[in-house]
């Protein structure tokens, strides 16, 4: 198990809480905080003694920081009137924490301390009357901003909502409440860790490529880069490689549902990537099926009109069906060409109000296929357009970059990025995966 998961002492002792203790770390318990306001030097002595010494490297104290040293545990915890006294520890320990309760108190510290506990996130469980002051979106943007520091989430943790801390941008939660108030501690503990490590579930419907440089393949390897759960329902196989298309044989829509409704037995998909489909009533039909599940899924649809190689895969499209599906697809990922295709135009504003008359909520236009130094894409929504800054690199050139980009954005959504910064995320692993080498077979490397 991941040290993503801490938990802490209740402040006054419990009945049979050694024993408890001992049992979390059987259970995989990786940090374990000792915060005892009360205890003298003897009381906290005894506590780490009764605690099995093979676990001791596990133990953080948030007092009597000398025994730390003098028991060789992990570290310590320091807070705002304890910081003075805590100076003298700061580089002998490989865990060095500090609680804070705002955002400030992080950007302050940022450079003195090797993780934090932000607190409290939610309304406290352990402390009643103990409210959040906190907006996750705004938490989630100073992380997003801030990846370098180690942040747990604490107050109010439970099974619940540790995952959307998780997907916050969080290095992880700390417990008390939900812990020591359960009726059984090892039930919570297993149900809180089992439900943080759990990941996003995606879907790709696409074509295989041999070659694993577009379609599903390569979608999974950038689902499983960005820590979702990727699953795939193929549409075609396609004869290919790198360099060269020779011909494609679709599956039907009934081998493709069969599929996604194995899948969908098992598991709960959050968001799905379309890429390679064979025509508008396929598109229209898997909407469909999405549609009539007791929850939303977004759809992310990769409209392949043309693979890289230069084989036209459609020539006959229903534009006005397209269009009207379009409406209830979350967002539409198009190329200039694609783009073309689509709206007839890729002028801004012409989309945009074709986008307003058709009920279309969001397309995001690629300039990869531009002619200038720089590859800007741009998100285009009924009212608004935001644009996405990227240069081109010299003489680097990948296959399957639309299905990585589209694919990227839909992990980043699914981890509950907002749309923004999941494109700016998408965009910036692309460009990782073009620059990976020379061949037109880039790598993927988180």
């Amino acid at each position: 198990m991941r040290t993503n998961l801490i938990v802490i002492s209740p402040p006054e002792n419990v009945r049979a809480e050694i024993t408890k203790v001992v049992s979390l770390f059987k259970l995989g318990l990786q940090q374990f905080h000792i915060r005892k306001p009360g205890a003298c030097d003897f009381d906290m002595i005894n506590y780490i003694l009764s605690i099995p010494k093979c676990y001791h490297p596990y133990l953080v104290v948030h007092s009597h920081y000398h025994l730390a040293k003098e028991f060789g545990l992990k570290g310590i915890q320091v807070g705002l009137k304890s910081a003075e006294e805590a100076k003298e520890y700061q580089n002998c320990f490989s865990y060095y924490g500090y609680s804070a309760h705002a955002v400030d108190e992080l950007i302050e510290n940022k450079n003195r301390y090797t993780h934090f506990f932000l607190s409290p996130v939610f309304d406290s469980i352990s402390k009643e009357g103990y409210a959040s002051n906190f907006e996750l979106p705004e938490i989630a943007r100073f992380l997003q901003e801030n990846q370098e520091l180690n942040v747990f989430a604490l107050g109010g943790m439970n099974e619940s909502n540790c995952r959307v801390c998780m997907d916050a941008g969080f290095s992880g939660i700390a417990l008390l409440g939900a812990i020591w108030q359960a009726d059984d501690v090892q039930n919570a503990f297993v149900a809180i860790s089992s439900k943080l490590n759990d990941r996003a579930k995606v879907l790709s419907i696409a074509g295989f490529d041999p070659s694993s440089g577009a379609g599903i393949t390569a979608d999974i390897k950038t689902f499983e880069q960005h820590q979702v759960q990727g699953f795939g329902a193929v549409t075609a196989i396609t004869y290919q490689n790198e360099r060269e298309f020779r011909s494609v044989d679709w599956l039907g829509f009934e081998q493709v549902k069969k599929q996604i409704q194995v899948l969908l037995s098992a598991h709960s998909i959050e968001l799905v990537k379309v890429g390679l489909i064979e025509n508008t009533e396929v598109l229209r039909q898997i909407i469909t099926l999405f549609k009539a599940l007791d929850h939303p899924v977004n759809i992310i649809w990769d409209p392949i009109l043309k693979s890289s190689t230069g084989f036209r895969f459609h020539s006959d499209q229903d534009k006005a069906a397209i269009l009207n599906l379009l409406k209830d697809i979350y967002l539409v990922t198009p190329n200039l060409p694609e783009c073309k295709e689509l709206f007839g135009t890729t002028d801004l504003s012409e989309i945009q109000s074709c986008m307003k008359n058709a009920g279309i909520g969001r397309v995001l236009l690629k300039g990869g296929h531009s002619l200038n130094e720089d590859v800007n894409d741009v998100l285009i929504e009924q009212e608004t357009l935001t644009h996405f800054k990227g240069k081109r690199l010299e003489n680097k050139d990948k296959h399957g970059t639309g299905c990585v980009l589209s694919s990227a954005i839909c992990s980043n959504l699914a981890k509950r990025m907002p749309l923004h910064s999941a494109i700016r995320q998408a965009k910036n692993y692309v460009t990782t995966f073009i620059d990976s080498n020379n061949a037109l077979l880039g790598y993927h490397n988180s």
